[in-house]
């Protein structure tokens, strides 16, 4: 029978430890994408790892570049050496300006999509307000014309208490020559 148990230690089906880095935070394809988190990016790993595998590429030219200059019965020579070391020297700068660019790619793609997330934030920001504002706006003009409203009714309510509690003698031009003649 148990008598209390560990919390802080690792269940005894599960590993104590992660195997696998955590990488990016990556959205869901269904998912919509949501604004609360931050953009999804290019993580430094995968850049890395490509970028490895791109000045890897022209590793063995020197070689490749030798055996194509050979020929039978002939020994290799310092011409051919000169000639494979410009190839395998070419090769490097290539696959480098290559691992390169796709550092430059994978920076340009991460600032586009943090410019674009701060961009949506601002935008939705200012959508909000303004949304905000017309709320209060209709609800000022709500209160208007209820004051109004109201006065309205004030102002009926006295004209006709008037018009039905005093007779006032209509002395229009009109009337006075009909009155008189």
């Amino acid at each position: 029978m148990a008598i209390g148990v560990d919390k802080a230690l690792p269940a005894a089906n599960k590993p104590a430890f992660r195997t696998v880095a955590p990488s990016a935070p990556q959205a869901s394809a269904g998912a919509p994408a949501t604004y609360t988190s931050r953009p999804p990016a290019i993580s430094d790993r995968t850049t890395q790892a490509l970028s490895n595998n791109m000045a890897v590429a022209g590793y063995g030219t020197r070689e490749m570049a030798s055996r194509d200059m050979d020929r039978a019965g002939v020994s290799r020579g310092r011409g051919q050496s000169y000639y494979a070391d410009v190839a395998q020297t070419q090769a490097d700068s290539k696959a480098q300006a290559a691992s390169v660019g796709a550092e430059m790619e994978a920076a340009s793609a991460n600032a586009k999509a943090q410019a674009d997330y701060d961009n949506t934030m601002r935008a939705e920001q200012r959508a909000n307000a303004n949304l905000l504002e017309n709320l209060r706006s209709n609800a000022a003009a709500e209160r208007t014309a209820r004051a109004g409203r109201g006065q309205d009714i004030y102002e009926a309510l006295a004209r006709g208490q008037f018009g039905l509690d005093s007779m006032n003698l209509d002395t229009t031009p009109l009337l006075y020559s009909l009155l008189r003649g």
